[in-house]
């Protein structure tokens, strides 16, 4: 008979959690008795968010995203504390500029921090997450811009970024089954968040018109949805993409 495998201590290592998403992802991980490792590329962002944190254990770890060799140091701090099982790729940038009139450089740095920097965070952490032997999960902040072409946040650099997450994120779940790792993305619209705080009342008007529900989400509620994907319970859940948009996308 086989015997049930021990439950491991929750270890969530967040991209981008010293605000935003990633920092309620990082208050509600803490709250539910994980440890966690808050990665910035703002040390000082990171530290303060990370003194918000209930528990202790906590890491503030400063790195880039979009330094391959900086997100393998971070990954190997955390877990040098011990386990890791979770990871929020939160990490990511807004591009406004159409697509007609885009420069090269901008366009390339949107790919490079929400493409690429998702990429380096995944590939770092991936060998913590099997070697934990827990049933690991990665889950990325995508977005409805990816199915919508833009016209929340972001236009078509933003949107194209997004998408291809998605390929990365199924092609992720498929290489990472085989040693019990999941990896699902949630895919938000236009959210309470120091990016929408820069709104116009015109544009927020306009933006929490296009959801069904004629309001931007909360970031606790896109958190909420993260923690389930985080969570044992949603164990057979991979390749997903789960759309808490307030219905600007059907999935």
């Amino acid at each position: 008979m086989n015997q049930p495998q021990s439950v491991k201590a929750e270890a969530v290592l967040i991209t981008g959690g010293a605000s935003g998403i990633g920092l309620t992802c990082a208050r509600q991980a803490a709250a539910r008795g994980a440890r966690v490792a808050i990665v910035d590329i703002n040390p000082t962002a990171a530290a303060e968010a990370v003194a918000t944190l209930d528990g202790d254990g906590h890491l503030a770890i400063a790195a880039d995203v979009t330094d391959a060799d900086a997100m393998r140091h971070a990954a190997d701090q955390f877990a040098d504390g011990g386990s890791l099982t979770g990871v929020v790729a939160a990490a990511g940038i807004v591009s406004r500029s159409p697509l007609l009139d885009i420069d090269v450089a901008e366009f390339r740095r949107v790919l490079d921090i929400n493409v690429i920097g998702v990429q380096n965070t995944i590939s770092a952490a991936g060998p913590h997450l099997i070697r934990s032997g827990a049933l690991g999960s990665v889950v990325v902040l995508g977005s409805a811009a990816a199915f919508t072409g833009g016209g929340l946040m972001g236009n078509g650099a933003y949107a194209t970024s997004k998408a291809a997450l998605i390929g990365l994120v199924r092609g992720y779940a498929r290489e990472l089954a085989p040693h019990r790792v999941r990896v699902n993305m949630v895919a938000p619209g236009a959210t309470e968040t120091p990016m929408t705080d820069v709104l116009s009342d015109a544009d927020r008007d306009r933006i929490a018109g296009m959801s069904l529900l004629g309001r931007l989400s909360k970031p606790e509620e896109i958190a909420a949805a993260i923690a389930f994907l985080l969570a044992p319970d949603a164990g057979t859940i991979t390749g997903q993409i789960l759309h808490v948009n307030g219905g600007v996308v059907f999935g």
